[in-house]
């Protein structure tokens, strides 16, 4: 077995060697986390979703980003292993698009270990054997496009607009389910090939990403940001869908695997995404404790204008006002999308100044032909909770300022979105602080 058989969907394979191939997975998907961080395997969630538990504990973001990587590859290994086994124990197909679902993943996996096996078949001409360099059909390919169109925009309908949540279901099983369906059809009447397979679905998604804008459903900002998960995705589902065809497989082995999207929808429910994590600034200033805290409760606008993306509607603060002095005073945080309102809950001049936030701004202004909107996932998903700057004398005429705060993430997968959100808190944090000593300095 050589790394590249790993990942091929091609031909069945019997239970030794489809045991090795699971159990290598599975070990890999779940002693990663419980190495890097122990204290998840205390998590009620661990075993169902080991990646979720590292983003609820709040690890840093290589930890996760490599998690979430290794998750993926984990995915392909099982999807391959299990679509190899269907074919030696005549099952149905979207069994091997249930591995990458957490709470069935692992049950599904021991039913196909346990089934028996079937005498193969006689062989067959395929579409490969049949024709070597079939042309596309064209109307395979149309199918397959509106299809994965028609998916792509349902499956977010449903999520966001009617259980109003943007999961796995949205960014995971939406544009694996694209993958299946697009390639199954743009190979089902003759085989086109990975490169023209790939691309149908690439077509498919990229005009349902355009259907999404032109609905007012989405907007550009997102998409963007979305876009390196959805592609992984859908090279899966294509992979799947273009094995699916070559089997002879009927339509409903495609249709079933749209059972995905409430398996997923349900998982969220079960095992609401959430991570919650720190982030700790310091900048250190050329000037006395007492001038930085004047800094800080007298913020003004800052006017260096920020860079991509939050040019582009990701969003960043402008200016702040503190309406009184003293426990219980208001902060108010002007952000590009909006206010952010504030109490004051610790005023230690020269040394303190801690608030919770009482309300947040959106997260962005997205990006659409129709000028402002305020999709679902805008408000509600990312929240701050409190926030402290510390001030430290360092010397005569030498002070370092901290900024402190916590913040609570809803949106799935978190081993994707986290490691984007404490990027975006970082580069916020570094503009503020930087005006705040650019002020106490006499810049």
């Amino acid at each position: 077995m050589t790394p590249r058989d790993l990942f091929s969907f091609d031909g069945p394979i019997g239970r030794s060697d489809y045991l090795w191939r699971v159990i290598g997975a599975l070990a890999v998907q779940y002693l990663f986390p419980g190495v890097c961080a122990p204290a998840a395997l205390a998590w009620p969630g661990f075993w169902l979703d080991p990646l979720r538990s590292l983003a609820y504990l709040g690890v840093g973001s290589p930890i996760l980003l490599a998690s979430g990587v290794i998750t993926l590859i984990v995915w392909w290994v099982l999807a391959a292993a299990a679509w190899r086994r269907v074919q030696a124990v005549a099952s149905s197909p979207a069994l091997a698009a249930l591995v990458v679902v957490p709470i069935v993943q692992v049950p599904v996996l021991v039913w196909l270990a346990l089934a028996p096996e079937v005498a193969p078949a006689a062989p067959e001409a395929t579409p490969e054997d049949a024709v070597v360099m079939a042309p596309p059909s064209v109307r395979a390919a149309l199918q397959g496009l509106l299809a994965g169109v028609s998916l792509v925009v349902g499956g977010v309908l449903v999520s966001t607009l009617l259980f109003g949540q943007y999961g796995n279901e949205v960014f995971l099983a939406t544009p694996f389910v694209v993958g299946v369906t697009a390639g199954y059809c743009a190979n089902r009447d003759h085989a086109i090939g990975f490169g023209a397979t790939q691309t149908v679905v690439a077509v498919a998604l990229l005009l349902g990403g355009f259907m999404l804008l032109a609905l007012a459903i989405e907007g550009v900002l997102c998409l963007i940001l979305a876009l390196p998960l959805i592609a992984v995705m859908g090279v899966l589902g294509g992979l799947l869908g273009r094995a699916l065809a070559a089997r002879r497989r009927g339509p409903g082995a495609t249709l079933s695997s749209i059972g995905l999207l409430p398996l997923l929808l349900l998982t969220d429910q079960v095992l609401p995404p959430q991570s919650r994590f720190v982030s700790a600034e310091s900048i250190d200033v050329a000037a006395s404790p007492a001038a930085v805290w004047q800094s800080v409760v007298h913020m003004g606008p800052i006017p260096d204008a920020p860079r991509a993306p939050f040019r582009w509607g990701l969003a960043y603060p402008m200016r702040g006002t503190i309406r009184g002095s003293g426990v219980g005073a208001v902060r108010e945080g002007v952000f590009s999308t909006g206010v952010a309102y504030e109490r004051v809950t610790d005023w230690q001049p020269g040394r303190k100044l801690g608030f919770v936030v009482l309300s947040d701004p959106p997260m962005m202004a997205e990006l659409s032909p129709y000028g402002t909107l305020h999709p679902p996932h805008l408000t509600g998903y990312f929240r701050t909770a409190d926030a402290v700057f510390t001030i430290d004398p360092l010397g005569p005429g030498r002070t370092r300022l901290t900024l402190t705060t916590h913040h609570v993430l809803d949106l799935a997968p978190l081993a994707y979105w986290t490691p984007i959100a404490q990027w975006a808190v970082h580069e916020n944090k570094r503009r503020v602080l930087a005006h705040f000593r650019d002020q106490a300095e006499g810049h």
